[in-house]
């Protein structure tokens, strides 16, 4: 089963924001697994399952602390910026879209931000800029990891076999991207504050 972008934005009118959230970011529903990988209804739930054990047992989070979430869990963007953009399926295009995964832990996102502060240097003054916005908001960005050769080491060696084994288990086909949340409730904060303003936008097209 998969969303036509009118029943999201039809949903976005008509749902609480709560409810909204419930429904296309926390509940099993999975937009990249029906539509792409072309898995049975009947198998979803089993292919979620193993996704989420390959990411929380490699990276050492909960089972239950790992989502996918954007537009490869819906289909279809819901962040502000990009105006319910659409999954972009050909992996060779430039515009091509990634797989984003939520990693819920207060432990690694501590770790993290420990080893931000420990490798601070004037040349990754640009970086920082980026990461104190994100870590007053509870999260940090994968890409800025990257950025300073400290953190992108240790990351590598968390999450490169768990990149290997969503490839070549569940054929994965497009780049995987993480977020780390400090908790539930930044996970939340920050989903609801998304799901708000497109509400807001909805509410004004339809005008």
């Amino acid at each position: 089963m998969s969303y036509s972008l009118q029943e999201i934005k039809r949903d976005l009118e008509q749902l609480d924001v709560r409810h909204f959230y419930m429904k296309y970011i926390v509940k099993s529903y999975n937009w990249y697994f029906s539509e792409v990988l072309n898995i049975p209804e009947t198998e979803l739930l089993q292919i979620i399952d193993e996704f989420k054990d390959i990411v929380s047992s490699n990276i050492g989070v909960s089972f239950n602390n790992v989502m996918m979430v954007g537009s490869g869990k819906v289909g279809y963007s819901l962040s502000p910026k990009k105006n319910f953009k659409s999954f972009q399926q050909n992996s060779e295009s430039d515009n091509k879209s990634d797989i984003d995964i939520a990693v819920i832990s207060q432990d690694l996102f501590k770790y993290f931000w420990d080893l931000y502060r420990k490798a601070y240097s004037v040349k990754y003054n640009r970086v920082y800029s980026f990461i104190s916005r994100e870590i007053y908001r509870g999260y940090i960005n994968e890409r800025n990891l990257r950025e300073i050769e400290a953190c992108r080491k240790e990351w590598n060696n968390l999450c490169n076999n768990s990149n290997r084994l969503l490839r070549t288990k569940l054929y994965l086909k497009h780049d995987i991207t993480y977020r780390i949340y400090r908790s539930w409730e930044d996970f939340e904060e920050y989903n609801l504050n998304s799901i708000e303003s497109m509400k807001e936008k909805v509410t004004i097209d339809a005008i």
